[in-house]
C-alpha cells in the first residue's frame, strides 16, 4: 500500500477468525478524504476507479461502461474540441477546497506535486483536529468514550487487544480503490484490506437484477427528494427487448438521451445521493453520507456550507444545461449540448454509447444465442422521473436500462412503421 511520504495512516483492528475489519482508527486528514468522496463528479469517480488492480474487472454500476463510452467516442462527434475533456477529466465546484486536502482525489494529474501535501495544517472539513472511528461499514463517529463504548458493544467488539492491529498508508491508490468498494459493497475495509481480490462473502454487491427497478422507483419517487416542480415534458424513444427474459437489450436514442447519460459524468456525488436517496440496501458510501449529516447536525464540521458542499455540492459553474430532465442547474444556467445535432445512438443496457445503429448490432444478439424472434421494438417516455432512476442506475446496477424502463414500456402502434410512400 501507499508509502508513508504523500499518504495518511489508518489504523485497523481486525478479527482474524472472522476474516473482518471491526473497526478502524484514524485522524481528522484520512477522515477529511473519505468526506471529499461526495465532491468528485461521477466522471472523476469513473477515472479514479477504472483498470485499478484487482478491482479492474468489477464495474461501478454502469458508470464504467458509460465513462469508457466517452473516452472512446471520435472527437467529430462533439460539439467542440473541449467537450470531450470535460467529460473524461470533470471539473469541479469544490476544487479550490480540495487542494488544501492532504490527499487531493480530484487532481487530473497524479504524479503533480498537487496531489497530495496540500496546505493541511489546519482542518478542512472538521472544527479541529481530532480522531474518529471508522466501522466496516464506513460510519464514522468522533472518538467519544461513552459513544464509544456502546459502538464498540454493537459491534460484538469485547476485547480491543484480541484484534489483529494493522496500521495503513493510504495514498491516491488505496482512497480510489476503497472508493470503489464503498459503491460496491457495505464492508469496503473488509474488501480492501482483508479480502484481497475476492469479494467478502458478506458483501452486500452491485444490485443488478430486474426486481431493482421497483425498488428504487419507490422509495426515489415517494422520498422528500428535491425534485423539481416543474417537471419537463417527456420525450418517447425505441428499446429493442428480449421478450423472453424481459430484458432491454439495447436503445436506439437521439442527441437528448445521450446528452442526459453524459450530463451524469458532470454531477457530484453529493448531488446523486441527495437527488436518489434509497437506504433499502445501503452500502457503504450511504453509511458515509450519513456519517456526515450526524456530524453536522452535532457541530463537528466547520460550519454549515462544509456540510452543504458535501452533501448538497453543485455542478461546476462552466457547465451549461444540456438537459433538462434533472434538477442540478441553477436556474440561471444557459443552455449548451456537449454533441453535435442529428446523430443517432445505440445504449446497451449498461449505458454503452456507440453511434450509428446498424444490422450488426442485431447480429451481436444473434451470436449471444438471442433469435431474431425473442427480440421486440418496444417504446418509453423518458421525463425527470425516469432520468432519476437511471442516475441512480448508473451508479449501483449494470443493467440500468431494463432495471429503470423495462416496466414502463409499451408497444408502438402499427402506425409507427409504416413507411411513407
Amino acid at each position: 500500500m501507499g508509502s508513508n511520504e504523500n499518504s495518511v495512516q489508518l489504523k485497523v483492528f481486525i478479527d482474524k477468525k472472522k476474516k473482518k475489519v471491526m473497526f478502524a482508527e484514524a485522524e481528522e486528514d484520512f477522515v477529511e478524504t473519505l468526506f471529499s468522496f461526495f465532491t468528485l463528479p461521477l466522471g472523476t469517480i469513473a477515472r479514479l476507479t477504472r483498470g485499478k488492480a484487482y478491482l479492474q474487472n468489477m464495474k461501478v454500476g454502469s458508470l464504467t461502461s458509460l465513462y469508457e463510452s466517452v473516452v472512446n467516442l471520435n472527437d467529430q462527434h462533439f460539439s467542440n474540441k473541449h467537450c470531450k475533456d470535460a467529460l473524461v477529466n470533470p471539473n469541479n465546484a469544490s476544487v479550490s477546497v480540495l487542494r488544501k486536502l492532504k490527499i487531493n482525489l480530484h487532481d487530473t494529474n497524479p504524479d503533480s506535486s498537487t496531489t497530495v501535501g496540500g496546505c493541511h495544517d489546519d482542518a478542512v472539513f472538521v472544527k479541529k483536529k481530532a480522531s474518529f472511528i471508522i466501522t466496516d461499514d464506513l460510519n464514522v463517529v468522533p472518538v467519544l468514550l461513552d459513544a464509544n463504548i456502546e459502538l464498540l458493544n454493537s459491534l460484538g467488539v469485547e476485547y480491543i487487544d484480541l484484534l489483529d492491529k494493522k496500521t495503513i498508508c493510504f495514498g491516491l491508490d488505496e482512497f480510489s480503490n476503497l472508493l470503489k468498494w464503498s459503491l460496491l459493497t457495505n464492508n469496503p475495509l473488509t474488501n480492501l484490506v482483508v479480502s484481497g481480490s475476492k469479494l467478502c462473502p458478506c458483501s452486500c454487491s452491485c444490485l443488478c437484477c430486474c426486481s431493482y427497478s421497483s425498488c428504487i422507483a419507490n422509495s426515489i419517487l415517494s422520498n422528500s427528494s428535491p425534485i423539481s416542480k416543474n417537471c419537463s415534458r417527456s420525450r418517447t424513444m425505441k428499446l429493442l427487448v428480449q421478450k423472453s427474459k424481459k430484458k432491454v437489450l439495447c436503445a436506439q436514442v437521439e442527441n437528448f438521451f445521450v446528452e442526459l447519460l453524459f450530463s451524469f459524468l458532470t454531477i457530484p456525488l453529493g448531488a446523486v445521493k441527495r437527488l436518489t436517496k434509497d437506504n433499502s440496501s445501503p452500502m457503504g458510501i450511504d453509511n458515509l453520507y450519513a456519517s456526515i449529516s450526524r456530524l453536522g447536525d452535532g457541530k463537528y464540521l466547520k460550519s454549515d456550507d462544509v456540510k452543504t458542499m458535501l452533501l448538497c455540492p453543485k455542478l461546476a459553474a462552466n457547465y451549461l444545461r444540456v438537459t433538462d430532465f434533472l434538477p442540478v442547474y441553477d436556474v440561471n444556467t444557459s443552455s449548451g449540448q456537449f454533441l453535435k445535432e442529428g446523430e443517432t445512438f445505440v445504449v446497451s443496457d449498461d449505458l454503452e454509447v456507440t453511434v450509428s445503429p446498424s444490422i450488426s448490432t442485431i447480429l451481436k444478439f444473434n451470436t449471444l444465442g438471442i433469435p431474431v424472434g425473442d427480440i421486440e421494438v418496444r417504446e418509453v417516455n423518458i421525463g425527470e422521473q425516469e432520468a432519476l432512476l437511471i442516475l441512480k442506475a448508473s451508479v449501483t446496477s449494470t443493467s440500468a436500462l431494463t432495471d429503470c424502463l423495462y416496466g414502463l414500456t409499451k408497444k408502438p402502434n402499427a402506425t409507427s412503421f409504416v413507411m411513407e410512400p
